[in-house]
C-alpha cells in the first residue's frame, strides 16, 4: 500500500472553501437561470415579506427562497401545490448549503399526492368529530406527573426537559422514548399507550423542526386516533410554529415549540410559590376578617344576653328559685292548716262518741224510765246497759287509736315536707361571695369570705387554713 504524504496537500479555511463554491456556481451560466417544477413544502412567509420554502419531488427537496420585493409578485400559494419556480442557483456561505433564489414562481394546478392524502384523511377525520371542541380535555393549571413522548436525542425532546428542569423541577416529567420520523407509526402509538398507563396529569408529544415530509408521521391515522381518544390531555410541541399535523387538530392543546410547551405548560417553581404565599395571606385576611365579624357578634350578642353578666343569668334563677320556695312553703302551710283542721273535726267526733259521753246519756235515759218501769224490767234493762257498755267501750277505744295514728302520720308528712327541717337539726346552707351555694371545698381557697345560713340567722365566715386531707379551716366573724 502506497503510503499518501499529507503534508503536500493544500489546506484551506472553512470561508476560503465556502467562498470558492460560491464562485463557481455563480460562474456557471447553466445555473444562472432555470426553472424547477415541483411540490410546495413547508412555506414560511417572514414577517420582511420574504419567502422560505421546498420544492421538491419523489426523490429530492430543493431549498428555496425568495426575496419580498419578488415574493410580493407570487400568487397564493401553501404547502402541497404544484408549482414552477424561475431562478438562480446560490449558495449561502455561513452554512454552505446551496438553494434556488426564486425570481417567478407560477402554480401549475392541482395538489402533491402527499398533501392530497393529508386533506382526504383531515377531512375524514373532521367528519367524525374527532376535531372538535367539546372533545378535548381541559389543561390542568399545575400538573405535577408528565409524561413526554418523543426521541431520547432529538431537539425537540432536550428543549422541552432544559426548560421544565429550570422552570419547573418541582415536577416530575418520564419520557416514553420513540422515533419521530419515517415510518414509525406503530412505535409513536405504542409510546402513547405507554405514557396513557403511566396516569400523568398530561401528556406532551415533542419534536423539533422539518419539512412537511419529515413531520408527516403524524398525520398518520393510527396517531391521530390514539391522541384523539387519550384519557389525559394532550398537547402537540410538533415542529415549529409553522409547522401543523393532524395530530395538533386532535390534541388538546397546540404548542408552537417544544419550549414553548414547557414555558406555557409548567409554571416556575418561584412564581408557583409566590402564588401559594400570595393565597396563603388572602386567605388568612379573609379568615381574620371573618373572624373579627364572628368576635363582633358574640360580643353584641353577650351585650344584650345575661352572659355579659353571669349574675344575671343566675339572678333570674335565683328568683325563680325563690318563687318555688315561696309557693312550697305556701303549700306546706296550707296543708299544716288543713291537716289541724281535719284533726279537730276528727277530736270532735271523737268526743260525741266517747264512751264516758255514751254512758252519761243512757244514764240520764235510765234515769227517765226508771221511774215507769218495774225492778225486774231495770235488772233487766241494766244488765243490758252493761252488757253494751263493756261492747262499746274497746270499739271507741280503737276508734281513737287510730285517728291518733293517722294523726301521727300527717304530723310526720309535714315535718319532711317542711324545708327548713333539716337546718333545725343542724344543718347550714354555706354560700360563696357570688351567692352560689358552695359544694366543693376546693371552690373555696383560704381567704374566702363565706355566707352561712342557719334555720335561725346568718353568720358571715372566712377560709382560714387548708387541711392535709383537702379540708378547709374556717373562722368567724
Amino acid at each position: 500500500m502506497i503510503e499518501r504524504d499529507w503534508s503536500r496537500i493544500p489546506v484551506v479555511g472553512v470561508s476560503r472553501l465556502a467562498g470558492y463554491i460560491k464562485r463557481k456556481i455563480d460562474s456557471d451560466t447553466r445555473l444562472a437561470l432555470l426553472g424547477v417544477e415541483g411540490e410546495i413544502s413547508n412555506l414560511r412567509v417572514q414577517s420582511s415579506g420574504s419567502w422560505n420554502f421546498d420544492v421538491k419531488d419523489r426523490e429530492s427537496v430543493l431549498a428555496c427562497f425568495a426575496y419580498p420585493s419578488d415574493a410580493a409578485t407570487f400568487p397564493a400559494a401553501k404547502d402541497g401545490e404544484a408549482a414552477r419556480v424561475y431562478g438562480k442557483v446560490s449558495t449561502f456561505e455561513k452554512s454552505s448549503k446551496y438553494q434556488l433564489v426564486v425570481r417567478h414562481l407560477d402554480l401549475v394546478g392541482g395538489v402533491g399526492a402527499l398533501y392530497a392524502k393529508f386533506e382526504a384523511l383531515r377531512a375524514k377525520l373532521e367528519a367524525e368529530g374527532l376535531f372538535r371542541a367539546e372533545r378535548k380535555r381541559p389543561i390542568p393549571p399545575y400538573p405535577f406527573r408528565v409524561a413526554l413522548v418523543g426521541s431520547a436525542s432529538g431537539d425537540g425532546t432536550r428543549d422541552f426537559l432544559t426548560q421544565a428542569r429550570a422552570r419547573a423541577p418541582q415536577v416530575s416529567v418520564r419520557l416514553f422514548e420513540t422515533p419521530v420520523q419515517g415510518d414509525v407509526a406503530t412505535q409513536i402509538v405504542g409510546a402513547l399507550r405507554a405514557a396513557y398507563a403511566y396516569a400523568p396529569d398530561l401528556v406532551v408529544v415533542a419534536r423539533g423542526g422539518g419539512s412537511f415530509e419529515d413531520l408527516f408521521v403524524f398525520n398518520n391515522e393510527g396517531v391521530v386516533r390514539a391522541i384523539a381518544t387519550a384519557p389525559v390531555p394532550v398537547v402537540t410541541a410538533i415542529g415549529h410554529e409553522a409547522n401543523t399535523s393532524l395530530a395538533d387538530y386532535a390534541a388538546s392543546r397546540q404548542a408552537p415549540t417544544p419550549s414553548t410547551a414547557a414555558q406555557t405548560l409548567l409554571p416556575r417553581r418561584d412564581e408557583l410559590l409566590r402564588t401559594i404565599a400570595r393565597d396563603g395571606d388572602r386567605i388568612t385576611r379573609a379568615l381574620s376578617g371573618r373572624l373579627r365579624g364572628l368576635r363582633a357578634r358574640l360580643e353584641k350578642i353577650e351585650y344584650r344576653s345575661p352572659l355579659a353578666d353571669p349574675t344575671l343569668l343566675l339572678a333570674g334563677r335565683r328568683q325563680r328559685l325563690d318563687g318555688l320556695t315561696a309557693a312550697l312553703d305556701r303549700a306546706a302551710q296550707t296543708r299544716v292548716v288543713r291537716a289541724r283542721e281535719r284533726v279537730r273535726l276528727v277530736e270532735r267526733a271523737l268526743l260525741h262518741r266517747s264512751p264516758i259521753s255514751l254512758v252519761a246519756a243512757w244514764r240520764a235515759r235510765f234515769e227517765a224510765v226508771r221511774g215507769r218501769l218495774d225492778l225486774r224490767f231495770l235488772a233487766e234493762k241494766q244488765g243490758r246497759r252493761d252488757e253494751l257498755a263493756e261492747r262499746l267501750t274497746p270499739a271507741f277505744a280503737r276508734v281513737i287509736q287510730r285517728g291518733k295514728h293517722r294523726l301521727e302520720v300527717l304530723t310526720a308528712q309535714l315535718g319532711a315536707a317542711d324545708p327548713t327541717a333539716p337546718m333545725r337539726r343542724g344543718f347550714a346552707i354555706v354560700r360563696r361571695p357570688d351567692g352560689r351555694a358552695l359544694v366543693d371545698a376546693a371552690d373555696a381557697p383560704p381567704g374566702t369570705r363565706l355566707q352561712v345560713e342557719l334555720a335561725r340567722g346568718e353568720l358571715t365566715a372566712r377560709v382560714e387554713s387548708e387541711n392535709a386531707d383537702g379540708g378547709k379551716q374556717i373562722g368567724l366573724f
